[in-house]
Order: structure tokens, then C-alpha cells, then sequence
């Protein structure tokens, strides 16, 4: 059984949430040409800094946010929307899972 959503990830979701509205909104403006991975990566890394499933979610979020702002589909691309959404999916997922292993390596290295 899940454990109950506290204070503290309330807290972290709704800051993730919060950049990815804001950059939404920012994206549409640009004409979808905020296409950095990082952009998108940052929300993400701060959520799986907290609870790697509160990663993935922000992970689909930023997929996307950036279909919604015009990031996703690129110019040029010919293949249906959902093979580059997957892959902005995929590619944040390494994003949260990456932070998840700082976090660990960082633990282990405070510890000794």
C-alpha cells in the first residue's frame, strides 16, 4: 500500500508543477524553441530528489509540457508525436534516475 502524500512532497510537487506551468507559458511565447532537455530536466531532478515516483510523474509532466508549449513535435520531425514524446519521456526518466544515484553516492560518501 502507497504511503500517504505529507507535507514535504506536497511541497516539492507543487514547486515542480509551478516551473512546469511557467515554462509552459514561456515556451508558448518562444514559439516552442525552448527545446533544452535541461529546461524540462531540472523540476524532475528536484522531484526524484525527493522520491524517485515523484520523478517519473514529472517526468510525464515535462513530456508534456513541452507537447503543450510547441517543443514536441521539433520542425522536421515526420514520425507521429508520440515517438518524441516518448523519447523526452525517456530521457528525464534518466534524469530522475540519475539524480537518485547522486543522492545515493552522495549518502555513501558522508557516511564513511
Amino acid at each position: 500500500m502507497p504511503k500517504p502524500a505529507n507535507a514535504s512532497s506536497i511541497q516539492v510537487a507543487a514547486i515542480a508543477a509551478v516551473w512546469f506551468v511557467v515554462l509552459t507559458i514561456l515556451n508558448v511565447f518562444a514559439g516552442g524553441r525552448l527545446r533544452g532537455t535541461i529546461f524540462y530536466a531540472v523540476p524532475v531532478a528536484f522531484a526524484a530528489w525527493y522520491d524517485l515516483r515523484l520523478g517519473f510523474v514529472f517526468a510525464a509532466v515535462g513530456a508534456l509540457s513541452a507537447w503543450a508549449g510547441g517543443s514536441i513535435p521539433r520542425p522536421g520531425f515526420e514520425d507521429p508525436v508520440w515517438i518524441e514524446g516518448s523519447w523526452a519521456f525517456l530521457k528525464l526518466s534518466a534524469a530522475a534516475i540519475g539524480t537518485r544515484i547522486a543522492l545515493r553516492q552522495l549518502g555513501k560518501r558522508h557516511s564513511k
